[in-house]
């Protein structure tokens, strides 16, 4: 018998799935490459879910590991019957990979404003993706704000985010979408507000 946190957890990963993989799709069709999607991975603050969800502790060589791998992306707000943070984040070569695949240029210099413009171009496609997916399975609405761009500290700038929001910050479910060579993908991230109890529990069966 799950308990009443197990529950909410289930449902909202499974809402992070929904969405993440219409994202893999939408991220498949940009890039002419297939990509899959990772089983997500939840964490909370100080302990993180793992295997049949049990708690395992949370080093903080992997937080810190993480914000320097995860060093780009787009950040969002979702509004809607979902109130939550989300993100579209990238490694520091899978960047560049997904930029030249996008422009179409293998070699040579790659002007910020062309980066920042392709980066911003996935982020936003996904993003609506995720949002589009999660409002249809609970048959309600749910929009992104304005993306943030960031492409070096996104990491970073998320957590600062979900720390601002107060009702915020204390669950990460974690969606990572490669290629079969590892060589273009990017991390899905949503966290929920904690208020998000009573809409997870109103979702329907997924």
């Amino acid at each position: 018998m799950l308990t009443a946190q197990e529950a909410k957890i289930d449902r909202l990963s499974e809402l992070a799935n929904i969405g993440a993989g219409h994202a893999a799709g939408a991220f498949s069709q940009m890039t002419g490459h297939t990509i899959r999607m990772d089983v997500p991975r939840v964490r909370l603050t100080g302990v993180q879910m793992a295997g049949e969800g049990a708690p395992v502790l949370d080093e903080s060589d992997d937080v810190e590991f993480a914000q320097f791998e995860w060093s780009s992306g787009v950040i969002f707000e979702f509004d809607g019957c979902l109130n939550a943070v989300m993100a579209v984040l990238f490694r520091r070569e899978m960047c560049d990979a997904v930029v030249r695949q996008l422009v179409g240029q293998e070699k040579g210099f790659l002007p910020p404003e062309i980066v920042e413009s392709a980066l911003m171009e996935v982020g936003n496609v996904l993003a609506s993706h995720v949002a589009t997916a999660i409002a249809d399975t609970l048959g309600a609405r749910l929009l992104p704000s304005i993306p943030m761009l960031s492409l070096d500290s996104a990491f970073e700038q998320l957590e600062g985010l979900a720390a601002s929001r107060p009702a915020t910050g204390e669950l990460w479910i974690e969606c990572e979408l490669v290629d079969q060579d590892g060589q273009l993908g990017g991390l899905v991230v949503l966290i929920p507000d904690r208020e998000e109890d009573g809409n997870a529990s109103a979702a329907p069966q997924v």
